[in-house]
């Protein structure tokens, strides 16, 4: 490990882990991996703690390509293999037509990309006999969660945000980042000299959680 912010943010998963009782010692984790820095590091992370003698977690690197970005989704596809292949994690690809699925299904984009998204990360799960899917949700997610809630009505429940761990299909939906901010999480992939890539889509306000991102949460924090 060469960097100060990798050991911290290894040591505060483990914690976490540990807390919440996110995993047990064998236990095989989907890792969910866009290939942004939120994933990356969370798969970099769960990569070092998976290869101590008292964890042995097994671990599998899943990807969806949501059919959105034409050559710049399969770009980014075979980033996440390449990378999964170095750390010689076994690797997953869901690739779908989202664009055709919303006609299908009349769902917006958000909706229709996250319905085939963890529909594939089920499938990968129950193929490999997993434990758990883990997601790269972070700090700064929850803040963004509990504030659409909180415009679109939901009241004090919205208030909850974002749980560590849920259980899905027989399955556990872990966040291990979710107490931890993106800019740690992108400072450590820096720091490290770890690739990522960044989703162009994340910059465009159509989107409602990036309307909130982009402009809702800089203005709150003036």
């Amino acid at each position: 490990m060469n960097s100060r912010i990798m050991h911290r943010l290894v040591e505060q998963v483990r914690q976490i882990g540990n807390e919440e009782r996110l995993w047990s010692p064998g236990d095989c984790i989907i890792v969910a991996v866009s290939g942004g820095p939120d994933s990356v590091a969370l798969l970099h992370i769960l990569h070092h703690l998976a290869a101590e003698p008292n964890l042995k977690l097994r671990l599998v690197c899943a990807h969806v390509n949501h059919g959105f970005r034409g050559a710049e989704s399969d770009e980014e596809a075979e980033f996440v293999r390449r990378m999964a292949s170095e750390l010689g994690i076994p690797f997953e690809l869901g690739v779908y037509d989202i664009p055709a699925y919303m006609k299908e299904s009349g769902h917006g984009s958000q909706l229709a990309a996250r319905e085939k998204r963890y529909e594939f990360l089920h499938s990968v799960a129950k193929k490999y006999g997993a434990a758990a899917i883990a997601l790269a949700h972070h700090a700064d997610d929850q803040a963004e969660t509990v504030l659409m809630r909180i415009l679109r009505g939901s009241g004090s429940s919205g208030l909850a945000g974002m749980r560590l761990k849920r259980l899905e299909k027989n399955v556990e939906l872990i966040r291990p980042l979710l107490r931890i901010y993106k800019n740690d999480l992108i400072h450590m992939c820096e720091k490290t000299g770890i690739p990522y890539v960044t989703d162009s889509t994340n910059l465009l306000p159509k989107y409602a959680r990036n309307a909130i991102r982009l402009d809702v949460l800089p203005f709150w924090a003036v």
